[in-house]
C-alpha cells in the first residue's frame, strides 16, 4: 500500500506531491498524459505571473510566496548535481501592464497606491500608476482615450511563467526525494475502503488495469475532479462546472516584424503581459519566440466562457471565427495604444487552443479535505481544483497547503497564509456546502 496517491501531474497535483515527497510520504503521482504534454489545464509555455493586488489580497499572497517556494524547489534541485537549474528557467521578468476602462475605474482606489503616480519600493521594485492621457503617454509610450488609467507593476519574477518547465523540475524533484510519477495511467474509479482508498488505474499505453491501494490521496485533477469523485464525495461535482475558454495564438507577418528597429521589438518585449480590464476580460502575453524568433503571442478572454460536451476532446476544439478575429482586433488596440506601427492584415492566425476553467460559485479555488455526505470531512482526502483561471501564479504556494491540510500540519506563524487558508479551505467549503443544499 502506498502512503498517498496524487491524481493530476499538472501543475497543482506535482507542487502537492512535491511536498509530500518531501516530507519523507510514499507518494505516487498519476498523469494520464505522457511526460510531454499536449493537452489539459497546465498546457503550454506562458501564464501570467503578477503580484498586485489590494491589501491582504490573497491572489497576491499565493504568487510572491509562491516564488519564494520556487527558489527552494532550485535550490533543492542544484543541490542534488551541477547547479543546472534556475529560476530565470521558470520565469520571465517583464513590466505587467493593466489597463482599468470606465467600468473598472473603481478598482484603482482598491490597490491603495497613495501616490498618484508612482509607488516605489525600498527593494527596486515599483507600482507605477497613471490616471491621464499625457501622464500614460510620458511614462509608459501609451496612446490611450481620456477614460482609461494605467498601472504598470515592476518586479522580480513578475511577467510570465513557464508551466511546462516547472512540472518538469517538480517532477525531478518528487523521483530525487523518493517519490514516483508514472505518465499515461488514467484514474477510472476511486472506492473508499477500511484501510483508506482504493484506485483503480489503466495503463494507457498497454491498456492494462490495476487497482493501487493507499492510506491518503489528492485529487488534482482539474475538470475531471467532480467526475472522479463521485463515488466519495459526490458534492464536488455539483460545487465545480468546467467551462471552455479559447486561447488563440497570433504571430506578427515576420516581414513586418524584422523591419522594425531593436527599440520597437523591445517596446513590445516590455508591453507584455497585459491586462485590459473592461467587461470580456483580455489578457496577453508572449507565449514564446518561434525558430526565426518571431514572437508567438497568446491572447484570451477570462469572461468568454461556452459550455462543454465533450470534455474529453474540448482540448482539440477549433476557435470560431469570431474568437479569432476577437483575438487580432484586441491586439491590434493594444499594439496601437504602444505605438506600434502595424495594421490588422500584418497580424496572422498561427494557432487556437481550447482550454477548461473550472469555475466554483465564487470564483475563489478550493483546498479543503473531501466533504462527506454526513457533513464532516476525511481528513486522508483534499481536494485542490476550482482554478477559476487563476492558479498557475500561485502554484507551489497551493501545493504547499493541500500538503499541509493532508499531513494536519501546523499553520505556519503567518497572518496572510492563515487568511488565505481561511478563504480556500474547509471553513468555506461548509458556507458553499450550505448554501448549495438551502
Amino acid at each position: 500500500m502506498e502512503s498517498t496517491i496524487v491524481i493530476g501531474g499538472g501543475l497543482m497535483g506535482s507542487a502537492t506531491a512535491w511536498y509530500l515527497a518531501q516530507q519523507g510520504e510514499s507518494v505516487v503521482l498519476l498523469e494520464q498524459q505522457d511526460s510531454i504534454y499536449t493537452s489539459g489545464s497546465s498546457y503550454g509555455e506562458a501564464r501570467i505571473s503578477r503580484s498586485l493586488g489590494p491589501e491582504d489580497d490573497i491572489y497576491a499572497y499565493l504568487q510572491k510566496k509562491g516564488i519564494k517556494e520556487t527558489e527552494k524547489l532550485i535550490d533543492f534541485l542544484n543541490s542534488k548535481g551541477q547547479h543546472l537549474h534556475s529560476m530565470e528557467d521558470i520565469y520571465t521578468t517583464s513590466p505587467v501592464t493593466y489597463i482599468f476602462y470606465p467600468e473598472s475605474s473603481d478598482e484603482v482606489s482598491v490597490f491603495n497606491l497613495d501616490q498618484p503616480d508612482t509607488v516605489a519600493k525600498s527593494s527596486g521594485d515599483s507600482v507605477i500608476l497613471a490616471t491621464n492621457t499625457q501622464t500614460i503617454r510620458k511614462k509608459f509610450g501609451l496612446s490611450v482615450p481620456d477614460s482609461l488609467s494605467v498601472i504598470r507593476e515592476y518586479r522580480e519574477h513578475s511577467g510570465t511563467m513557464n508551466p511546462r518547465v516547472l512540472i518538469q523540475k517538480l517532477h525531478l524533484g518528487i523521483k530525487y526525494a523518493g517519490g514516483q510519477v508514472r505518465y499515461n495511467h488514467q484514474v477510472k474509479n476511486i472506492n473508499r475502503t477500511d484501510q483508506g482508498y482504493e484506485v483503480t488505474v489503466i495503463d494507457k499505453r498497454s491498456q492494462r488495469s490495476t487497482t493501487i491501494t493507499a492510506s491518503r490521496i489528492v485529487a488534482a485533477a482539474g475538470p475531471y475532479n467532480g467526475k472522479l469523485l463521485q463515488n466519495i464525495s459526490p458534492a464536488i461535482d455539483k460545487l465545480i462546472t468546467p467551462k471552455r475558454l479559447f486561447l488563440a495564438f497570433l504571430k506578427i507577418n515576420p516581414e513586418v516584424y524584422n523591419q522594425w528597429s531593436e527599440t520597437h521589438k523591445q517596446k513590445l518585449f516590455e508591453a507584455y503581459p497585459a491586462i485590459k480590464l473592461h467587461p470580456e476580460l483580455f489578457y496577453s502575453m508572449i507565449e514564446k519566440y518561434d525558430s526565426d524568433s518571431i514572437p508567438i503571442i497568446k491572447v484570451g478572454s477570462h469572461f468568454k466562457r461556452t459550455p462543454i460536451a465533450d470534455l474529453d476532446n474540448v482540448w482539440s476544439f477549433p476557435l470560431s471565427e469570431d474568437e479569432k478575429s476577437w483575438s487580432i482586433k484586441e491586439t491590434l488596440d493594444y499594439l496601437h495604444m504602444n505605438e506600434l506601427e502595424i495594421d490588422e492584415d500584418d497580424i496572422e492566425f498561427h494557432s487556437g487552443y481550447s482550454c477548461v476553467y473550472s469555475l466554483t460559485k465564487s470564483e475563489v479555488p478550493l483546498v479543503t479535505n473531501l466533504p462527506l455526505e454526513n457533513g464532516t470531512f476525511d481528513n486522508n482526502a483534499v481536494l485542490i481544483g476550482g482554478m477559476s483561471g487563476v492558479g498557475a501564479k500561485g502554484t507551489m504556494t497551493y501545493g504547499h497547503m493541500a500538503s499541509n491540510l493532508l499531513l494536519d500540519q501546523e499553520k505556519p506563524n503567518d497572518r496572510m497564509y492563515q487568511i488565505t487558508q481561511k478563504a480556500l479551505g474547509n471553513e468555506r467549503l461548509k458556507n458553499d456546502l450550505a448554501e448549495m443544499f438551502k
